[in-house]
């Protein structure tokens, strides 16, 4: 049995309780959450959504699909009940000395997660418990909290996250934490499980609908009472979506309730991290934890373009204020319109979580291409493509985010260079088999400028012999007297990469990598053990990124481009995905915000008139 609750303060804040200084979300980054929301709840493609009209039909249209499924939550899958069972499992009751709350096991076990007015230091969680399987029917299980292993606390976002000795608990899953805010939105409903009043488990599904979404919290109309507070709030899939913290009493009588988005929750850890080096191991094992990525920001997060000191919780202060764009190249291998529909889901994984502006993508075929993009569409992304169609199965093309970006095969290019595309080595053999992909990127979403440059995508000529390199060595020299073409005649900023079956530290893409307007963001890697091709023989770097002097990278933990190892965190990378790992970057356009200078107007201009005139004309510029 549990002590008993009556000689405890039940912990729930009212309306004094709600947070400060929230804001609501821009227009632009709202009706961005509600179409990606739209996508994945309605599971079909879903225009990006530009206008308010077109957010008030997106948000109609997941009504009426819960209203038609739910039918006012009367009727649910079964398989509802069984992830409801397994997240209630992982909800525990704190009893502090003075109070009771509610808490719950989440990332890899090792941690938990409540409120501040819950556990408001590491004294008072150093005296406390978490007692799990305290309800009707189950033995109750108390556990120690371990504070001085992790703790970390925030008064203002009212979240505490705490180690714990969890080895007794046997096979409860903890509950992962999320990075993407768009997991809920308005007119969706949220379940809470809880310990009201410090009571036996209980858990509240009805009359339980998000009525607001701000930058830090939700609100939401669910059945709490003191001691609920630290409970966690679930959307119909189970997601952790918000930490509940207060509730009050509006007009009329009805409750409204404020949890904190989990979202908020990991951007504050995201930023403490890169800002001080208390808890830093801790921290770090935390975030790992973290599998997936925020579309605001994608894969590198706010790295690159902030002082993690100066970042809002949620919506970054650096959104639309230093220009980026996330750029990317991967050899998907041999993408072809036959592949399966787990290989379709497993690349749909990887470029979903790389959340990249543009993705230039290597031996591809349309057919599987425009699967790729139902099923992204299914997880709540826009993206869409442009080809070119070379010879064979290996095609190329760039997938791109329609949220953020515009992407326009450039054809003037290569007509422009077609004698020297189709130029061949002494020996006869063509420099290009596969000839190279031009397009025109624009980056506008967040930037107060777009993000404008040309990506080229190149796949070349495979194989160690002699010949196969001669090809390389010419490509290398046609692509560097190309490029110089580009920045004197369209005048932008040149991305080159792609598959080159060639390192950088042979002298194969010396036309490349010696001229004095490129970069090579791999070339470093060279040196050391870095790999892009992960087969299971002849492992090397031969995927890379080439950029022209103008183009800024990211620092990303010191380093400009990412070679990103799937293949040690994804079982079976190298069989079931792709023989080579995406190669990403983040390209800053500039510091800081465009300052504009209003010219200062005189209030009159005298404008001396010839003697002897009888009239003036007067041109303006």
């Amino acid at each position: 049995m549990g002590r008993r609750s009556d000689k405890k303060s039940r912990l729930c804040p009212g309306k004094e309780g709600r947070l400060k200084r929230l804001k609501d979300l821009d227009d632009a980054l709202f009706s961005r959450l509600v179409g990606r929301r739209a996508r994945a709840i309605l599971g079909r493609p879903f225009a990006p959504i530009k206008k308010k009209k077109e957010r008030v039909e997106a948000e109609t249209d997941i009504s009426k699909f819960f209203e038609r499924i739910n039918l006012g939550a009367d009727f649910l899958p079964a398989s509802y009940l069984k992830g409801g069972a397994t997240r209630a499992n992982s909800v525990c009751r704190i009893v502090t000395p003075r109070s009771l709350g509610t808490g719950s096991l989440i990332a890899d076990g090792k941690f938990i997660l409540t409120n501040n007015h819950v556990l408001r230091s590491a004294e008072v969680a150093s005296a406390s418990t978490a007692e799990f399987g305290y309800e009707v029917g189950e033995n109750e299980i108390r556990i120690a909290l371990k504070p001085e292993r992790f703790f970390i606390t925030d008064k203002d976002l009212d979240f505490t996250i705490v180690a714990c000795d969890s080895s007794s608990l046997g096979d409860v899953d903890p509950i992962p934490l999320l990075r993407n805010p768009a997991t809920v939105t308005r007119n969706e409903r949220v379940n809470i499980i809880q310990h009201p009043s410090g009571r036996r488990k209980e858990i509240a599904i009805h009359n339980n609908h998000v009525k607001r979404i701000k930058d830090l919290v939700i609100h939401y109309e669910t059945d709490t009472e003191p001691g609920s507070s630290g409970s966690p709030v679930f959307n119909n899939d189970w997601d952790l979506v918000a930490l509940h913290h207060a509730g009050w009493s509006e007009s009329g009588g009805r409750a409204t309730n404020e949890g904190i988005r989990i979202s908020s929750i990991v951007a504050h850890l995201i930023s403490r991290n890169g800002r001080e080096s208390e808890n830093r191991e801790g921290l770090e094992g935390l975030l790992s934890t973290v599998t997936d990525t925020s579309p605001y920001l994608g894969f590198f997060d706010y790295y690159g373009v902030s002082d993690p000191g100066n970042l809002e919780i949620e919506v970054p202060d650096f959104m639309g204020t230093p220009d980026f764009a996330d750029i990317g190249f991967w050899n998907i291998e041999h993408f072809n319109n036959s592949i399966s529909n787990n290989r379709i889901k497993n690349v749909a994984d990887v470029i979903s979580r790389l959340s990249m502006d543009v993705l230039g993508l290597v031996e591809v075929e349309k057919g599987a291409m425009d699967r790729l993009v139902a099923e992204l569409a299914n997880r709540g992304d826009a993206t869409n493509y442009v080809f070119k169609n070379v010879r064979g199965r290996q095609d190329l093309a760039v997938l791109f985010d329609e949220d953020t970006t515009t992407v326009e095969l450039n054809t003037e290019i290569p007509n422009r260079h077609r004698q020297r595309l189709s130029a061949k080595t002494p020996s006869g053999k063509t420099a290009f088999p596969r000839a190279p992909l031009f397009a025109k990127c624009s980056v506008t979403e967040g930037n107060q400028q777009p993000v404008e440059f040309i990506l080229i995508v190149v796949h070349l000529k495979a194989f160690g012999d002699a010949q196969s390199r001669a090809r390389r060595r010419l490509a290398a020299s046609i692509l560097a007297e190309i490029i110089e073409d580009i920045r004197s005649n369209e005048q932008m900023p040149v991305i080159l990469g792609g598959d080159f079956n060639e390192r950088m530290n042979t002298d194969v893409l010396n036309a490349l990598t010696g001229s004095p307007d490129l970069f090579s963001l791999t070339a470093d890697d060279a040196t050391t053990d870095a790999i892009s091709y992960v087969g299971r023989s002849h492992r090397s770097l031969i995927d890379h990124i080439i950029v022209s002097n103008d183009v800024r990278p990211g620092d990303i933990s010191g380093d400009d481009a990412a070679i990103v190892r799937l293949d040690k965190s994804v079982r079976d990378f190298s069989d079931d995905v792709s023989d080579h790992v995406p190669v990403v970057f983040r390209m800053i356009y500039r510091d800081g915000p465009v300052d504009v200078v209003e010219p200062e107007i005189p209030e009159g201009i005298d404008i001396p008139i010839p003697e002897g005139s009888e009239s003036i004309i007067l041109g303006f510029q």
